[in-house]
């Protein structure tokens, strides 16, 4: 049945569908290579500098979706965007699964992970389009699936390549990208119908209708905005926070405190796994709170606990350190939820997302190789742990920002008058 003879709520239950499916890969590119490294290394060079570079690739890419995403929605729709999102990852993984050097597989890399970020960009506003009235719900569900893409690559990564070979363990991602190309296939072919001029407002989204359309001139808008930044600070937190630790974490561990590399493997799926239950409440608590202090102090607050225990006392107790490394994570679903309940609207909340991710990731693109670098020039992981604890630290700084609970709508409205 073409799409455009469904049904508003069979276009919404696919939109469901579809924001669920792409969020349970957004993560396992980024996950699923590190626990590998010392595998591939047999097949392909991986001295530290050169993890280290492969850890630049996520956050680069990431903000580079940042801002080519809005853009791409803007000329080519939601939907359609979501599906060139997930077309790329399949391609990205199923490239470094088969790469025979190292340039092929940053190469792979860099695409699957230029397809993450766009589906990391376009899902706040595909929330709030297919489930404007579920917000917190529907983010906490998404959010709680990213959690899950995180945890699986380093818990199954490494059997698998036991049991057959490292390549098969980085290409069976791909099967998963695909069964998330079916509903946004869907969804793209239905051809869009502009909103006309005299429909009432409902509380009922009409998913018959276009998606209103980025205004990236809001870009430059959004500089001004002290909600925007409040968000963008609170992400980069995270963001450097945790691509540095699927970077570099089972090195540290190995090293430092002294595990298997399989145990270092299993410790970064425990670092992901402690998200799942703050991904379900955190963006729940949102909803409810008019300001996120508490949950940004909790965040920093672990995230500086965790990386200090692993500076002062590693042996002690490795997985208590990385389970609060991973609920100083909390700072994800917060922002996430934050990117929809301060947008008045999808493209609002396009431009945001686009904002605060291509701001947040493009810091962070320096972290994971600068800290590979420094350990290759004194063979010690503290100064990163140093520089992690303060940057979760540096989260509080955001508090400020978001106190007034206005939307950036609102706040860029005031400002102008």
């Amino acid at each position: 049945m073409p799409s455009g003879a469904l049904s508003p709520r069979s276009l919404r239950l696919l939109g469901l569908a579809g924001i669920l499916l792409i969020a349970l890969n957004v993560r396992s590119a980024v996950a699923a290579l590190s626990p590998l490294a010392a595998r591939i290394d047999a097949d392909i060079a991986l001295d530290p500098t050169a993890i280290g570079l492969l850890g630049v690739v996520p956050p680069v890419a990431f903000a580079l979706s940042g801002i080519v995403a809005p853009l791409v929605a803007r000329r080519w729709g939601l939907e359609r965007s979501l599906l060139l999102a997930v077309l790329a990852m399949v391609v990205g993984h199923l490239l470094r699964a088969a790469a025979p050097d190292y340039l092929a597989l940053v190469l792979g890399t860099a695409i699957v992970l230029m397809g993450a970020g766009f589906g990391n960009v376009l899902l706040p506003p595909a929330v709030k389009r297919y489930a404007p009235l579920a917000l917190g719900t529907v983010t906490a569900a998404y959010a709680t699936l990213m959690s899950i893409s995180t945890a699986l690559p380093p818990a199954i990564g490494v059997p698998v390549a036991d049991a057959v070979d490292w390549r098969v363990a980085l290409g069976l991602w791909a099967v998963v990208a695909v069964l998330a190309a079916a509903p946004w296939a869907v969804l793209a072919l239905r051809p869009p119908r502009p909103p006309a001029p005299t429909d009432p407002p409902t509380g009922e989204i009409d998913l018959a209708v276009a998606i209103e359309q980025p205004d990236t001139g809001r870009f430059r808008d959004l500089r001004r905005s002290r909600v925007a930044w409040g968000i963008t600070i609170a992400f980069t937190a995270s963001s450097m926070t945790a691509y540095s630790v699927f970077a570099i974490l089972p090195l540290v561990l190995q090293d430092v405190a002294g595990l298997s590399e399989a145990a270092a493997g299993t410790a970064l799926a425990v670092f992901a796994i402690v998200g799942l239950p703050l991904s379900l409440i955190a963006p729940v608590l949102v909803g409810r709170l008019r300001r996120p202090t508490p949950l940004i102090v909790m965040g920093a607050a672990c995230g500086v606990a965790g990386f200090s225990g692993m500076l002062l006392l590693p042996t002690a107790a490795p997985l208590l350190w990385v389970a609060l490394m991973g609920a100083g994570q909390v700072l994800f679903p917060v922002c996430l939820a934050l990117i929809s309940q301060r947008s008045d609207g999808p493209a609002t909340a396009t431009t945001l997302s686009g904002f605060v991710q291509a701001v947040g990731y493009s810091i962070a693109a320096s972290v994971p190789l600068a800290f590979g670098g420094i350990n290759a020039l004194t063979g010690s992981w503290a100064p990163a742990l140093i520089v992690l604890a303060t940057v979760a630290l540096l989260a509080l700084t955001a508090i400020p920002f978001l106190r007034s609970g206005e939307t950036v709508d609102a706040e860029l409205a005031r400002r102008a008058r």
